[in-house]
């Protein structure tokens, strides 16, 4: 009987598993998403103010905190070993440009804050709305600038040297991983802003004239029969046409120099 009902469970456990209704998907965590009206060719030694906007970010109404927006670095931007929510560290695995509170604020560091939460009113970046929008501008120092490390001291980041871009991280101490978010920029190298400025000068400067330009102009500085090569006084362009009556009113001259006197 045993050698039996071994089949027989067998077939019976499989049938189970084929008509069992199927587990429920996980649902998928929402992504928070920003945008950046510039990402490329940012000035290397002069600030830029970017506009930043951002999506599908957690919101809390009445939450402590909200979302800081700042420019700085992160090692392994891809797998995300920087983001606080996985143990990544101001200092050694994130660093943002150093800013003074929100009275002296240059813009390198801004807060969004939750909708009603108690600290909105140092919120220097707006709120966040309830579908998790938001909109702010953040300034950019340059290629290079001044962050804290890990030991409390500063350090020098260059952008030209490591890819740098937008972070944005839950704000106050608060890790949340919906909301943190890299955006990488790029600097122009030093210097090739003035030389961009500069080129159209000097191709101005460097233009050839038009064939008609350059005769026009030949003709107004060529020396003047019989003076000593110098430039004219009144250098006039002469046209065909004039050029033609010139030579017939010297043609009647001469014949009327010729003509007999009567006797």
């Amino acid at each position: 009987m045993t050698r039996t009902l071994l089949p027989r469970l067998a077939v019976l456990a499989a049938a189970a598993v084929l008509v069992a209704p199927a587990a429920p998907a996980a649902a998928a965590a929402p992504t928070a998403g920003v945008t950046v009206d510039r990402v490329d060719g940012l000035p290397a030694d002069a600030p830029t103010t970017l506009q930043v906007g951002g999506s599908g970010f957690q919101v809390v109404r009445g939450g402590f905190g909200g979302v800081y927006v700042l420019f700085g670095w992160v090692d392994d931007p891809a797998g995300g070993a920087w983001r606080p929510s996985a143990g990544g560290v101001t200092g050694t695995h994130l660093r943002y440009a150093v800013d003074e509170a929100a009275r002296d604020n240059a813009g390198y560091q801004v807060f969004v804050a939750f909708p009603g939460a108690a600290t909105a009113v140092e919120a220097n970046g707006g709120e966040l709305g309830d579908d998790g929008t938001f909109s702010t501008t953040l300034t950019v120092p340059g290629a290079r600038f001044v962050a804290v490390d890990a030991q409390g001291g500063t350090s020098e980041v260059d952008c030209t040297q490591v890819t740098c871009g937008v972070v944005t991280i839950g704000a106050h101490g608060v890790a949340n991983a919906t909301n943190e978010t890299f955006t990488p920029v790029t600097f122009a190298a030093p210097g090739a802003q003035d030389a961009a400025a500069a080129a159209p000068r000097v191709a101005a400067a460097t233009a050839e004239p038009s064939p008609s330009a350059a005769s026009t102009q030949a003709a107004a500085t060529a020396p003047v029969a019989g003076s000593t090569g110098g430039r004219p006084w009144l250098p006039v362009a002469i046209g065909a046409g004039a050029l033609a009556l010139l030579t017939a009113v010297g043609a009647s001259v001469r014949r009327t120099r010729r003509r007999p006197t009567a006797t």
